[in-house]
């Protein structure tokens, strides 16, 4: 997050920074889980020729919490695909941060009503308790994988509100040296890997 050290008490951004790195180590940590788990399908379906039971079924829980986290640890970091062109065409910071910011505002927009819409997935299955929809063979309720699409959601619009924040706390001028410091480290960085 680019305006993170100039725009919050120091303790704010050491809370913020623990939770990305959190989120960074669990999916460290859970995305080898899947590789593996295929290296074992395949040994034993081609060699062994037996089935591994019911692994979609924990897999899918894992599989929605790494995406919803890593999109979450995305935004944080602003490394979603796009193709804006204007900062290629423009060297006007105001104009630059402007952009910036209603792309932040829109994506917040957009968030807010996908974390609704988790919840009212989530509340449905807590609502139908005990009679929860479950998998077939392993009886995990979807609860679990719904649970982490709700917290990816919530995550995203916790960084995209913190972002528009700092956006308008830092103004063009704070955003505009924030970014030429960034772009600077930037290029030493680049100097040094040659």
């Amino acid at each position: 997050m680019l305006l993170i050290d100039n725009g919050l008490h120091s303790s704010m951004v050491r809370f913020v920074r623990a939770m990305v790195q959190i989120k960074s180590i669990l999916v460290a940590i859970t995305l080898p889980i899947l590789p593996i788990t295929f290296f074992f399908v395949v040994i034993f379906r081609y060699i062994l020729h037996w089935d591994l039971f019911a692994y979609e079924e924990w897999l899918m829980p894992i599989c929605f919490w790494i995406f919803f986290l890593g999109s979450a640890l995305g935004t944080y970091y602003d490394r979603q695909i796009n193709a804006d062109l204007l900062d290629t065409i423009t060297d006007n910071l105001t104009l630059l941060w402007l952009r910036k910011l209603i792309i932040q505002i829109i994506e917040l927009f957009i968030t807010f009503v996908l974390i609704y819409w988790a919840w009212l997935m989530i509340s449905d299955e807590i609502a139908a308790y005990p009679n929860w929809k479950t998998t077939i063979a392993l009886k995990i309720p979807f609860l679990y994988p719904r649970l982490g699409i709700f917290m990816g959601f919530a995550f995203m619009g916790f960084y995209n509100a913190l972002s528009v924040f700092l956006m308008l706390r830092a103004g063009p001028n704070g955003y505009a040296e924030a970014l030429k410091t960034k772009n600077k480290i930037k290029a030493e960085q680049e100097g040094d890997a040659y």
